[in-house]
């Protein structure tokens, strides 16, 4: 930054010629002017001759700075850039080298450090799985067996929905709600309700090929509903009937084990096997 002064100001304020005495300006070269370290206007310098430069205004930065500039008045100049005039430089801070994403690899890795507008993510290194949230959809077969008139068993599907809370490094506890409809079970013409609720505390295990294994421990119940099971006629029930849904409603303690195999970022495939249910779906974590 330097001083030169105003001599010359057009009617139109867009061309001013400046004294040269630092002979610092020349053709082509972007000025700023400034009052008390206080940017007024922006500027290209189109000529210089005998001491002297004509300027062309391309921007006026500040109403008030600009009514002040007049004929005989030293402005200060800044040459070129003028993004940080006026404001503090702060020291730069040494970065320490991050891990930068070279393969498909490098999209599993844990070395890899976010850096993003937002901010820097501080990610718990002690966790297999980053995120709090598990979200999966399913799908299994639920077998019943038939009357002993009719004989075998009859197979519907079972959909579900879990979701796993993440509530320590690698501890998760989990919901799973699953639904099936049978056909013409335990009767001709009747139809039978299903529900399955879950509850589960998982451990993650880290294996190869981005897979994990969760063993869990848990506590399941299936609920039952068919209204008209046993209604074979007014004056009569048909036990067996009856009997074939209370096959299906059970309670009790449940282990296995759940395997996600990671596919893309945030996306698994998951199974469960246990002695709860043996099942197939995607998961999603959040």
């Amino acid at each position: 930054m330097f001083t030169e002064t105003i001599k010359i100001i057009s009617a139109t304020k867009k061309i001013f010629i400046l004294t040269n005495t630092n002979e610092q300006l020349g053709p082509g070269d972007f000025i700023s002017l400034a009052l008390d370290n206080n940017l007024a206007a922006r500027a290209l310098v189109a000529k210089t001759h005998q001491g002297q430069v004509g300027i062309k205004i391309l921007k006026i930065y500040s109403l008030t700075q600009w009514g002040r500039l007049r004929r005989e008045l030293p402005v200060q100049i800044i040459k070129g850039d003028d993004s940080t005039f006026g404001k503090k430089v702060e020291p730069k801070v040494e970065e320490s080298p991050v891990a930068k994403i070279k393969s498909e690899e490098d999209l599993y890795t844990s070395d890899v450090v976010v850096d993003d507008e937002i901010g820097n993510f501080d990610e718990n290194k002690n966790r297999h799985i980053k995120p709090d949230n598990i979200v999966a959809f399913n799908g299994s077969f639920l077998e019943a067996e038939e009357v002993e008139s009719r004989g075998g068993t009859v197979r519907a599907n079972e959909l579900g929905v879990s979701w796993a809370y993440q509530f320590a490094d690698n501890y998760f506890v989990e919901g799973l709600y699953s639904r099936a409809l049978i056909d013409n079970f335990p009767g001709d013409g009747t139809q039978t309700l299903v529900n399955h609720l879950t509850a589960r505390l998982k451990f993650n295990i880290k294996g190869p090929l981005y897979t994990f294994f969760m063993p869990y421990l848990g506590y399941q119940n299936y609920t039952v509903s068919s209204p008209d099971a046993g209604k074979t006629n007014i004056n009569s029930v048909n036990v067996e009937e009856l009997e074939a849904i209370d096959k299906l409603k059970k309670a009790g303690p449940v282990f296995g084990v759940t395997v996600l195999r990671r596919l893309v970022p945030g996306w698994f495939v998951k199974a469960d096997i246990g002695s709860d249910i043996v099942n197939l779906g995607f998961a999603i974590e959040f």
